[in-house]
């Protein structure tokens, strides 16, 4: 009668309906609201929805509650998303869909807008439309860009035609209030955001590094403006008929609807606090805030050298060269060092072992050998490396340097690559050949099939070794006067040497799980027959799964201390 309990039926009707639609949600149960977000505008965007300004109205509320919700699952995403694949895929494609949920609706809404073009109420609304739709444009670059995606042609496409709409309104620049806080923006500011955050990705920035970037990113962009002429010869331009974002211009004459974009003000700011961030890290270097400065100055010096508007050729450590060929990939610490462990004792044992036949047994007895042992070895072999190489197949050779290798890796991979993984490959063509170490220092996907995977070596000759912790006995002195040590618990982990150039010594270093490593800590480390005794150096890099630090060879016991008159 007083209709208590009834649920709504629109709740999109206009913008009081769904303030009280969202209220109806659990607080501590934010995925109910979105799918209950998607499933609505979903029905919106379908061809027979009617679409009203009031509707629209509507819409623009939803996105303004549900920022909070799009910012719990990203920080989710950053903080769990390196847990498993599944826990990765699952917040990543909630991220997706609620922003393709919105672009979808809005592009319904858009048509509507010009099939009405003598409606005062619904241009007054195209502003705030356009905005948004830069924005959400903005948000799908960045969750692209978390699994090191590029945008289509397409994407582009869609881009720069919203921003020729707004020009041709003439409201490119017109305060529109579509933020969370209230604050207001214009559609230029936004489009300029999508454009400078596509800029400063090369491949190179992880997760966390673009999501502080699109937060730092309206400050930032806030002096930009884009221009009919150009300030510099080598600023950046876009071509609004292209499908492509901003580029370097070159000396050859532009054609085409062209906008230059005068950088210098942007590269001052991210200069400024690189000597900002440089300075405190010199004034002090033991302090707690030192790594994470070293890794913001770091982040910032990269961003710098992207908006630079005079063009500084970067000096390479080497010079490519093209190649081809296939390779093998293990990926990742714990598989590469388990690889290489079994390795060893498979080899091991394979020395030792005696005929395992009366077959075998005759063969050695009349030829002295066993006739088909090398295929036996190489089919062992390529079993147990199958059980750690990474699936899809083998990676092939673009170029390669002196200090890295350019890869085209399957897709299939790339989700269990990130920056910062630890990668072994070795080219198919030399079966019985070295390995070679590095870490992935730059991603890039080009098609649905395939990745593009820069690659720094840190080591061309690597071994799987067994390390355990050494520690004072408690008991007597030995007769030699030297100390027992009792070894703990034993783990694995990779022996690393690099010779840079011809004629130098090797330099030798250890990869560790993260847990192990204590500055000064001393290990028993085994390969094979043979043993030694090290303690930790300093560290290389840090990882969450794996410690790269340098090794120092120790004396083979400790002396006993003097005994008192």
């Amino acid at each position: 009668m007083f209709g208590f309990g009834k649920t709504l039926k629109d709740p999109l009707a206009d913008a009081k309906s769904v303030e009280r639609w969202l209220v109806g949600f659990p607080a501590n149960d934010p995925l109910a609201m979105h799918a209950g977000v998607l499933t609505a505008l979903g029905r919106l965007a379908e061809r027979e929805a009617k679409r009203t300004p009031a509707r629209l109205e509507a819409v623009f509320q939803v996105d303004l509650h549900t920022d909070p919700l799009r910012k719990n699952l990203t920080a989710q995403y950053l903080e769990h998303g390196n847990r498993s694949t599944r826990i990765e895929n699952q917040l990543w494609q909630a991220l997706f869909d609620l922003t393709q949920g919105f672009l979808l609706c809005y592009q319904a809404f858009g048509r509507e807008v010009s099939a009405h073009a003598q409606s005062q109420k619904w241009q007054s609304l195209l502003p705030e439309l356009i905005a948004r739709q830069i924005i959400h444009q903005g948000l799908d670059a960045k969750i692209r860009l978390f699994r090191y995606e590029q945008w289509i042609p397409a994407k582009w496409t869609d881009l720069h035609a919203l921003f020729q709409m707004a020009c041709s309104a003439q409201i490119e620049r017109q305060p529109v209030a579509v933020l969370p806080d209230g604050a207001v923006t214009t559609i230029e500011h936004e489009y300029l955001r999508v454009l400078v955050l596509q800029l400063m990705n090369s491949g190179n920035l992880t997760p966390r590094h673009l999501e502080w970037v699109a937060e730092q990113l309206p400050e930032w962009c806030a002096p930009l403006h884009l221009n009919l002429e150009a300030s510099t010869e080598t600023s950046f331009y876009v071509d609004l008929a292209s499908k492509m974002g901003l580029k370097r211009r070159a000396p050859q004459p532009l054609e085409g609807r062209v906008l230059f974009l005068d950088t210098r003000a942007l590269h001052a700011v991210l200069m400024q606090n690189v000597v900002m961030l440089d300075q405190k890290v010199r004034n002090n270097p033991l302090s707690d805030r030192t790594p994470r400065r070293a890794d913001q100055l770091n982040l910032l010096s990269k961003l710098a050298s992207q908006v630079d508007p005079e063009f500084k050729p970067f000096a390479r450590r080497g010079e490519r060269t093209n190649a081809e060929g296939s390779v093998d990939a293990i990926i990742g610490f714990t598989k590469i060092s388990g690889f290489f462990r079994d390795d060893e004792m498979t080899s091991f044992i394979d020395r030792k072992r005696g005929p395992s036949t009366f077959g075998d047994t005759i063969e050695i007895a009349t030829f002295g050998r066993m006739r088909n042992e090398t295929a036996r070895i190489n089919e062992m072999a390529q079993r147990r490396l199958a059980n750690y190489t990474a699936p899809g197949g083998s990676w092939n050779i673009r170029d390669l340097s002196q200090t890295g290798f350019r890869l085209i890796a399957p897709m299939s991979v790339i989700n269990a690559v990130t920056l910062g993984t630890l990668a072994a490959i070795r080219t198919q063509s030399d079966a019985h050949g070295h390995w070679t170490l590095g870490i992935v220092r730059r991603m890039k996907r080009l098609t649905t099939e395939r990745a593009e995977i820069g690659l720094q070596v840190i080591a061309d000759n690597l071994a799987g070794v067994e390390l355990a912790e050494t520690r004072r006995g408690e008991g007597d002195y030995s007769v030699d006067g030297e100390v027992p040590t009792v070894n703990s618990r034993r783990f694995n982990g990779l022996f690393l040497s690099l010779k840079k150039r011809e004629g130098e010594t090797s330099v030798q270093t250890l990869v560790v799980p993260p847990g192990e490593y204590q500055p000064g800590k001393r290990l028993q480390m085994s390969v094979g027959q043979s043993s030694q005794r090290i303690g930790f150096g300093r560290v290389l890099e840090q990882h969450p799964d794996w410690v790269w630090a340098t090794v120092e060879p120790l004396p083979a016991a400790t002396q006993a201390p003097a005994a008192s008159p």
